[in-house]
């Protein structure tokens, strides 16, 4: 089974409902938009179709891990997902949906693939940054000229520009 039907062969499932569970490879071409995902490993799909008279809504349970450069050293870090959405599509072209603030999607050529779908939700909920363990674990690090200073020790440290103001006060 894959994760593409056709309008009639999702109607045949109308009346005992239709669920489904995929292991799904999302090629990385498919992610352009976002360079920073270096890699993602097969996604766990979990999904029941909810059938209406003018609309199908799929609430789909998507799982996996991806391959993102840690926003310190850039180094590999393995980041896992687990995301719940719902997409739903309009059975009839020019339907109106009641909901103004639900999201439809209209169906095209009698065909809905939910592959465009998940790879749109896993770029929404990719994490703007990831920290790894081995840079979270490192008290000092440093390079010619910087070191890295957590917010505890920036609230100790005085900014040297500053500093003979602090004689100033001392008078």
């Amino acid at each position: 089974m894959s994760l593409s039907w056709s309008v009639p062969e999702l109607m045949q499932f109308r009346e005992e409902g239709l669920s489904f569970h995929e292991e799904v490879v999302l090629p990385l071409e498919l992610f352009r938009a976002d360079p920073e995902i270096r890699s993602i490993l097969p996604v766990d799909v979990k999904g029941v179709v909810e059938f209406s008279k003018r609309s199908l809504t799929f609430h789909l349970r998507l799982a996996g891990k991806m391959v993102l450069p840690c926003a310190v050293t850039l180094e590999d870090v393995d980041y896992p997902f687990q995301i719940n959405t719902a997409e739903t599509f309009l059975l009839s072209a020019g339907t109106e949906n009641e909901d103004e603030g639900e999201f439809v999607h209209q169906v095209e050529n009698e065909q809905i693939d939910l592959i465009p779908y998940l790879v749109e939700a896993i770029l929404v909920e990719k994490p703007m940054r990831v920290v790894s363990e081995k840079a979270r674990d490192s008290s000092r690090l440093s390079g010619k000229g910087w070191t890295l200073v957590n917010e505890e020790t920036s609230k100790q440290q005085i900014d040297p520009r500053l500093e003979k103001l602090k004689k100033f006060f001392d008078d």
